[in-house]
C-alpha cells in the first residue's frame, strides 16, 4: 500500500516539473487563465489544473519580400529583414502570448501595406537611394505596434531592391551611354590641350631659333669688325676693301676645309659676294 502511495506521489511530482531552456520564459495558465510567469531552469506547477505556454526571448529574424509599383509604373520587389524580440518583463511576455495569436502574420501585413505605399511615392530611378528612408518609416510604425503585443523592434533592413529586368537593361544602357559621352568629351579636351601645348612649344622653339640666329649674326659681325680693327693696327695702308677680301677668302677657305672633312658629295658655293662686301665696307 505504501509503495503504491509513494509511486503516485512520485508520479505527481514528476509531472509537476517544468524545465525551461535559456532565453525562454513560460506563462502558467490555470484553467485557461494566465496566472504567473516562470523563467529558465527548474519550475513547479500544479499538475492537471495548470499548464505552461512557452515564449522565446531570443531575437527573431523575419524575412519578407514585397512587390509594388513605382510612381512611373515600374514593377519593383523589395526584400526586408525584420529583427524583433519579446520584452523581458512579465506583462510583456503575457501580452506576446495572449494579445495576438499570429504576430508574424501581423508584421507581414503591416510591412506589405506600408511598403507598397512607400514604393509608389518614388520613381524607379530614385528608389535605390531611399533604402534608409523606407527602413526608418517601417521601423517607426512597427515599433509602436509591436509594443502593444509586448515586443520590441531591434532593426529593419532593406536587403535588396529588384526592378524589372528590361528596366535594368535600359538603365545600364543609359549609364553606358553617359560614360561613353564623358569619355569622348575628356578625350577631345585632352586632344585640344595637347594641340595647344604643341603649338606653344613650336612657337617657343621658333622664337629661340630666331634669337639664336640673331645672336650668331651679331657675333659674326662683331668678329669681322674686331678683325678689321686688328689688321688696320698692323698695316694702316690697307683699305677696307682689301681687308674684307682677305677675311672673306680666309673664311671661305676654312669653310671648304671643313666641308672636305665631311661626307658631302655636292658642294654649292655662292660666288656673288660683291654686294655683300660693299655693304660690309660701307657699314665697317
Amino acid at each position: 500500500m505504501y509503495i503504491g502511495i509513494g509511486a503516485i506521489v512520485l508520479f505527481i511530482f514528476l509531472i509537476s516539473i517544468r524545465i525551461l531552456r535559456p532565453n525562454t520564459a513560460g506563462v502558467v495558465v490555470l484553467l485557461g487563465k494566465p496566472k504567473r510567469v516562470i523563467r529558465e531552469g527548474f519550475n513547479m506547477i500544479i499538475p492537471i489544473f495548470e499548464g505552461v505556454k512557452r515564449q522565446k526571448l531570443a531575437l527573431n529574424n523575419l524575412a519578407i519580400k514585397v512587390d509594388g509599383i513605382t510612381q512611373d509604373n515600374v514593377k519593383t520587389g523589395v526584400d526586408i529583414n525584420v529583427i524583433y524580440r519579446v520584452k523581458n518583463d512579465d506583462q510583456s511576455i503575457k501580452d506576446s502570448l495572449f494579445k495576438n495569436g499570429n504576430v508574424v502574420q501581423t508584421i507581414k501585413s503591416m510591412i506589405e501595406e506600408q511598403l507598397r505605399a512607400s514604393i509608389f511615392e518614388f520613381k524607379h530611378d530614385e528608389i535605390f537611394g531611399k533604402r534608409t528612408e523606407m527602413g526608418d518609416e517601417i521601423k517607426h510604425t512597427l515599433s509602436e505596434k509591436l509594443g502593444e503585443f509586448g515586443m520590441e523592434l531591434d532593426s529593419v533592413q532593406v536587403v535588396d531592391i529588384q526592378l524589372d529586368q528590361k528596366v535594368i537593361e535600359a538603365m545600364n544602357n543609359v549609364v553606358a551611354s553617359q560614360k561613353n559621352k564623358t569619355a569622348a568629351i575628356t578625350e577631345a579636351e585632352g586632344s585640344k590641350q595637347s594641340q595647344i601645348l604643341t603649338a606653344e612649344g613650336e612657337k617657343e622653339v621658333k622664337k629661340l631659333i630666331g634669337e639664336g640666329m640673331a645672336l650668331q649674326r651679331e657675333a659674326i659681325a662683331k668678329g669681322f669688325k674686331d678683325s678689321i680693327g686688328q689688321i688696320k693696327e698692323v698695316d694702316q695702308s690697307l683699305t677696307g676693301k682689301e681687308i674684307l677680301d682677305f677675311l672673306l677668302n680666309s673664311s671661305r677657305i676654312e669653310t671648304l676645309e671643313k666641308v672636305g672633312q665631311s661626307n658631302a658629295k655636292v658642294i654649292y658655293v655662292n660666288e656673288n659676294l660683291e654686294g655683300k662686301k660693299a655693304s660690309m665696307i660701307k657699314n665697317g
